[in-house]
């Protein structure tokens, strides 16, 4: 499968295989239900930014930019991380091809997307 085709997913499946290493520690702190949750979520709003994405919907749309704020604030469980750091963190979507397959499982084009999103919401509402 080429990295731009689109599959659809239909549960809470964990799409970070490999991706989780970078947040073990949190992650080591939630419970087995708080890590089915926080998959299911994440895979819930990659389907809905994908959604926004294939109808052409653009990143700074109010549904695009309610998603991200969702988005920050599962990020912030982490880490807070600045406007700089969110733009880098949503780079890291593109550039890191773990994440980067992870996001177009989905739909092909939905890292550069979400990158994109993210870097309307952190010009919007962060330092």
């Amino acid at each position: 499968m080429s990295e731009n085709q689109t599959v659809k997913i239909d549960g809470s499946e964990n799409l970070f295989v490999g991706v989780e290493e970078a947040s073990r520690e949190a992650k080591a702190a939630m419970t087995a239900e708080d890590q089915e949750w926080w998959q299911h979520e994440v895979t819930a709003r990659m389907k809905r930014l994908a959604g926004y994405m294939t109808a052409g919907m653009p990143v700074n749309a109010p549904e695009v930019q309610a998603e991200l704020d969702i988005h920050y604030a599962s990020i912030c469980r982490f880490w807070v991380p600045s406007a700089v750091a969110y733009k880098g963190l949503g780079q890291s979507y593109v550039d890191d091809h773990r994440f980067r397959r992870a996001c177009d499982r989905i739909a092909g084009g939905l890292a550069a997307y979400q990158r994109d999103a993210m870097a309307v919401y952190a010009d919007a509402w962060l330092r």
